[in-house]
């Protein structure tokens, strides 16, 4: 009897101690479906990551496009406005003045109709008092080509002295899909105008830059209207 009871003592120890290393542990199916959902759900985590992180850089990008047409559209705008003009040639001045280099000053307005890989690249020359306040300045904008893509950049000079053509061009925007200067004459828009042959500034100015936004053409416009004397 006493052999019978310690016989049923073990058996239930041996039980217990089955159970317990049962529940203290896991299998080995277990710990790959762990290691499965697991690598499921870091996948998921890091790929919702990487989206977002270039969704970021795309939105950054466009937005600093944007950026850069607006404050390069103001600027143009606001050097329009302070186009000056005057009809005193340096041939006409007194030969006094002339030898002691003090020859009045061409002014002039020149827009030109031009394009680049067929995409329009008008070119906008002007005299102007300048948006920084440096004073009276002969000023051009033009596109340019770099390995394939269009730029636009800016020669500013004094007035009074070297040519612009001397004049090592500055970038003002790269990667756009054009660049459009157009003006208000007999009731529609042209691309071309020149004071020598229309004696006057345009009244009204149109200036566009294209670029591209995510596969979609974007253009934006500003408009402008010389506000110094017309002829002085």
């Amino acid at each position: 009897m006493k052999n019978k009871k310690l016989r049923n003592f073990k058996i239930l120890n041996l039980k217990s101690s089955i159970l317990n290393s049962q529940r203290g542990g896991f299998t080995l199916i277990e710990v790959l479906l762990s290691l499965v959902l697991l690598t499921i759900i870091l996948g998921a985590v890091y790929s919702s990551f990487f989206t977002v992180q270039r969704a970021i850089e795309r939105f950054d990008g466009v937005s600093l496009k944007y950026h850069e047409a607006r404050t390069a559209l103001d600027i143009i705008r606001r050097e329009v406005e302070g186009a000056f003009l005057s009809e005193l040639r340096t041939q006409n001045s007194p030969a006094s003045l002339r030898e002691a280099g003090q020859a009045e000053l061409r002014t002039y307005f020149l827009i030109e109709d031009r394009d680049i890989f067929g995409k329009t690249a008008s070119r906008l020359r002007l005299t102007a008092f300048t948006s920084t306040g440096s004073g009276l300045s002969d000023i051009s904008y033009s596109v340019e080509e770099k390995n394939g893509m269009l730029k636009l950049a800016k020669t500013a000079v004094p007035a009074a002295i070297s040519p612009l053509q001397n004049e090592f061009p500055v970038e003002i925007i790269d990667g756009i899909e054009g660049f459009t200067v157009e003006t208000f004459f007999n009731n529609k828009w042209v691309r071309t105008w020149n004071t020598a042959q229309t004696a006057k500034l345009p009244d009204t100015v149109r200036i566009s830059i294209a670029f591209d936004d995510r596969g979609k053409k974007v253009t934006l416009t500003e408009y402008a209207h010389p506000k110094i004397g017309k002829q002085l």
